[in-house]
C-alpha cells in the first residue's frame, strides 16, 4: 500500500487563525497534519506569514530542538482548543465573552513583546501599519499565533465562519463572499467532488 503523500498546507481560511485550525485535515483519504515536528511548525508559520525565514532560522539549531518541540506540543494544543471553541459558536454572532479560550488567549498575549511598524503595501505603495512580535525564543511563537486568534475573535464576523460542505473536509473558512454563499474549501477540492457526484447522480 503506497503512502498518500502530504500536500502543501491549505491556505483557504481567509485569516491566519482558521488557517491554523486547517493546519491538520483530510483532503482525500489520508489525515496529514502540517504541524508534526518543530521544522514543520517553522515552516508553516513562514508560509502563513506569521513569521519570516530570517525570524526563524536561529530555532532551527540542534541546540533549540527541545525547546521548539515543546513550542510545538503548545501550539497544537491552542489549535484543538481553539477548535472546540470555533466549533461552538460559528454561524452566528459571538456573544460568549466569558468563554474559557478567551481567557486563555488573554493569558497568552501579555507574555509576548508586541509591537507596531510602518511598512509599504499595495501595489501604490500605500502605508500600513503592521503588527510585530519579538520572538526571541522557540517559547514566543505562540504570540502571533494567539494574536491571530484575537484579531479574528474581535474583528471577524462569526455568522460567516464556516466548515467545508465537503462530506468529509474538515477545513474551515471566513465567508468573504460579496453575497456569503462559498460552500467549500475551494471549488478545485471540494467543489469540483461535489459537481462531479452530482453528475453522477443525474
Amino acid at each position: 500500500m503506497t503512502r498518500e503523500t502530504r500536500p502543501a498546507p491549505f491556505f483557504v481560511g481567509e485569516h491566519p487563525a482558521l488557517d491554523l485550525l486547517n493546519s491538520v485535515a483530510t483532503p482525500h483519504t489520508a489525515r496529514f497534519d502540517w504541524l508534526e515536528t518543530g521544522a514543520d511548525l517553522l515552516d508553516w508559520m513562514i508560509a502563513a506569514k506569521l513569521a519570516s525565514e530570517a525570524e526563524l532560522a536561529p530555532f532551527r539549531t540542534p541546540a533549540c530542538a527541545d525547546a521548539l518541540e515543546a513550542a510545538r506540543q503548545q501550539i497544537v494544543t491552542f489549535r484543538e482548543d481553539f477548535r472546540t471553541f470555533i466549533e461552538g459558536v460559528c454561524g452566528a454572532p459571538l456573544c460568549a465573552s466569558d468563554h474559557p479560550m478567551i481567557g486563555q488567549i488573554n493569558g497568552i498575549l501579555p507574555k509576548g513583546a508586541r509591537y507596531l511598524q510602518i511598512t509599504k503595501a499595495g501595489p501604490e505603495q500605500t502605508f500600513a501599519l503592521a503588527d510585530r512580535h519579538r520572538l526571541d525564543a522557540p517559547d514566543a511563537l505562540i504570540q502571533p499565533i494567539a494574536a491571530a486568534a484575537a484579531h479574528l475573535i474581535c474583528e471577524g464576523d462569526f455568522r460567516y465562519i464556516r466548515n467545508c460542505e465537503g462530506p468529509t473536509c474538515t477545513l474551515y473558512f471566513l465567508d468573504v463572499s460579496k453575497n456569503h454563499k462559498r460552500r467549500w474549501c475551494s471549488m478545485e477540492v471540494c467543489g469540483n467532488r461535489a459537481k462531479a457526484a452530482a453528475y453522477r447522480n443525474r
